[in-house]
């Protein structure tokens, strides 16, 4: 069972890192002045929405691998424990599993996630460039 799991999260870092390597050259409307999200932060309605979204199209993708976030643009507990998910899952790129959406987790959110949102999500969260 836990070499099962070891394989699954090996092979969610691979397919990860091909899939930065492309995303992340291109994000569209990145910014990397947008505010940090998350306990304790300003958490504006669209940044908290996208972070939900995001988690939400992650996890589909993927089988749905974490239960789906409400999409209310409220940070509670739910989303707070999901955005520690999304961190564990990709901590080779997040360096840690704070629980909140810097510019390392907010490239990955919009590498990972649903993308097509008309660069609303681009713009409300922070990234690296």
């Amino acid at each position: 069972m836990a070499l099962q799991s070891l394989v699954k999260r090996a092979a969610v870092v691979a397919a990860s890192a091909a899939v930065a390597l492309g995303a992340l050259s291109g994000t569209a409307s990145a910014n990397p002045k947008a505010g940090y999200v998350g306990p304790g932060q300003a958490n504006n309605w669209t940044a908290v929405w996208c972070v939900q979204h995001d988690i939400n199209a992650f996890s589909q993708a993927r089988g749905g691998w974490y239960p789906h976030l409400t999409e209310d643009g409220y940070w509670g507990p739910n989303t707070d424990n999901a955005i520690h998910w999304f961190q564990n899952q990709l901590i080779s790129y997040t360096k840690s599993a704070d629980g909140i959406v810097g510019p390392l987790t907010g490239d990955m959110l919009l590498a990972y996630g649903d993308t097509g949102q008309d660069g609303r999500c681009g713009a409300a969260l922070p990234t690296t460039s």
